[in-house]
C-alpha cells in the first residue's frame, strides 16, 4: 500500500471515528454516565490502543536505535504494555493522547507532503488535536474532568459535540477532496 494510500484510508477512518465520538458525546454519553466515566480508566481498550500506539511507533525508531538494539525493539515494546498494565491508572486516557499525537502529526505531515485543500485550517486542526493528545498524556484525569462536564452541562455536551463534529468534517472533507 502507498503512502498516499495510507494517508487516505487514515484521513477516512480519522474522520468515521470522530463521527462516532460526536454521535457518542452528544446523544450516547447520557444514557449510561457511570461507564462514561469510568472510560479513561478502562485497561482493556487502553491496551488495545497502546498496542496500536507501540506498533506505529517501533518502524520510526529503527533509523534512530543502535544495530545493537534492533532486534530488541519489539520485546521492549512488550515489556513497555506489561509495564503499562501493571503500574500506569488512566491508561485508557493516556494511549488515547498518545494516539492523537501520532495522528496529529501523520496528518501534519502528510498534509505538506500531499498538498491538502484548506491547509492553513487543516493544520490548525491538527495542531488543536495534539495538542488535546498531549494534555491527555499529561494529566489523563483532564478527560475524566471533560466526561463529567459533558455529563453535568447541556453546554459543554454541545460545544465538544460540535468540536468533535468539525474535526470528523475536516478529515472527511480533506480525503474527499482528493477524489474530487
Amino acid at each position: 500500500m502507498s503512502y498516499y494510500n495510507v494517508y487516505l484510508t487514515a484521513l477516512f477512518s480519522a474522520g468515521a471515528v470522530f463521527f462516532f465520538i460526536a454521535f457518542y458525546v452528544l446523544f450516547l454519553i447520557q444514557r449510561n454516565p457511570e461507564k462514561a466515566e469510568k472510560l479513561p480508566r478502562k485497561v482493556l481498550f487502553g491496551l488495545i490502543i497502546a498496542t496500536a500506539d507501540l506498533a506505529w511507533c517501533i518502524p520510526h525508531s529503527k533509523p534512530i536505535a543502535p544495530d545493537s538494539l534492533q532486534g530488541w525493539l519489539i520485546p521492549i515494546a512488550i515489556l513497555a504494555l506489561w509495564l503499562s498494565y501493571q503500574f500506569l491508572d488512566y491508561l485508557f486516557a493516556r494511549a488515547f493522547g498518545g494516539l492523537l499525537i501520532l495522528c496529529a502529526h501523520f496528518f501534519l505531515y502528510a498534509s505538506f507532503t500531499f498538498h491538502a485543500p484548506g491547509k492553513p485550517f487543516f493544520s490548525l486542526i491538527c495542531y488543536v488535536l495534539g495538542l488535546t493528545g498531549i494534555f491527555f498524556c499529561g494529566k489523563p484525569y483532564l478527560m475524566r474532568d471533560l466526561i463529567r462536564k459533558i455529563l453535568g452541562d447541556s453546554l459543554w455536551r454541545f460545544s465538544i459535540g460540535i468540536l468533535v463534529l468539525i474535526f470528523a468534517f475536516t478529515f472527511s472533507f480533506v480525503g474527499l477532496s482528493y477524489f474530487l
